[in-house]
Formats: structure tokens, sequence, C-alpha cells
């Protein structure tokens, strides 16, 4: 039988106990046990189309995550100045994944990357650049680089296996 409601299909999540790796999982009831923590998804797309369609697609992939969408760089920032300077006490700390278009609105994507890292992190973030198709290494010339690039559009098995070369490479640090 096919399980569905709040806790079926995968859940993205970094496990603390092996160096802030990022990994998809199974998810289950049984996670209060599990070393690490369950991470929001921050979106960053001006078209709005584009934003919708991967906005589903990660919901039916991680519907257990909370996701967040933003049309502008300013709007990313502020996002995540909120959370910075206005944490909510009840609730613990989450890791974020950013995944941000090239071409937000108001500001491009590197240049919200260096105003992101003057943000104090609060936890673990992950930021991944969103470009067309053939960009990737026009864009690794650009200084701060993120953490990785996503051709858009992209399947969800693109986004696992970017998450998964992370993991490989905490692990071989």
């Amino acid at each position: 039988s096919r399980r569905t409601g709040p806790l079926a299909g995968s859940i993205l999540w970094m496990d603390d106990s092996r160096q802030c790796i990022w990994r998809p999982r199974r998810a289950s009831g049984r996670d209060a046990g599990v070393p690490g923590r369950v991470a929001e998804v921050l979106l960053g797309d001006h078209d709005r189309l584009r934003a919708a369609a991967t906005l589903g697609l990660l919901k039916r992939n991680l519907p257990a995550n909370e996701m967040h969408v933003v049309r502008s760089g300013c709007e990313a920032l502020e996002f995540l100045r909120g959370l910075a300077t206005h944490p909510a006490p009840e609730r613990p700390l989450r890791p974020i994944l950013a995944l941000l278009d090239e071409d937000l609105s108001g500001m491009a994507g590197h240049s919200i990357l260096g105003s992101m890292l003057r943000i104090p992190p609060l936890g673990a973030r992950l930021v991944i650049l969103l470009v067309e198709r053939g960009r990737i290494a026009a864009h690794r010339q650009w200084s701060p680089e993120p953490d990785g690039y996503l051709e858009k559009p992209f399947a969800f098995a693109k986004l696992r296996e970017c998450l998964r070369s992370f993991g490989e490479s905490a692990a071989s640090a």
C-alpha cells in the first residue's frame, strides 16, 4: 500500500553525527532518535511558473520539509536576516538549503551569496545556484562561489545527486 500524508516520501535531513552530511532519507515516525535535523528549503526564483513547478517537485519529493519561496534577492536576504535576528525560541535551529536562481530580480545569485555570507548563520546553510544549461563554467569564475550548481530546470534525482556529492566530499575531508 502506498503511504500518504505528511510523513510520506523523503525528508531532507542534515546528519550532525557525520560532519554535516546533507541527505534525503525516507521519512518515518522514528526520526526522533536519529542524530540530525530536518532542513528548511528556501527557493528563490523570479519566474512564477518555473518557481511553481520547482516548488511542486520539491513538495512531492520532500513533503515533510518546510518550504519558503521568495521572488527577489532582497526577499531572500530579508528571510535569512529574520532567522538570524528573530529566532523562534520554541523551535530548534534548522539547517537551510537555499536554491537560488542566478537571475533573481533586484540582485543576481552571486551578489546575494556575498550578502548572505555577511549574515551570521544560526545553523548549517547550503547554497545551490540554479543556472541556465551550459552556464556552470562561466559562474565558477565569479566570487564568492556557492556550495554547488544545478542546471534548471532540474529533476529531483539531480538534486539528490548534488546533495550526495556534498556528503562524499565531507566524508573524504
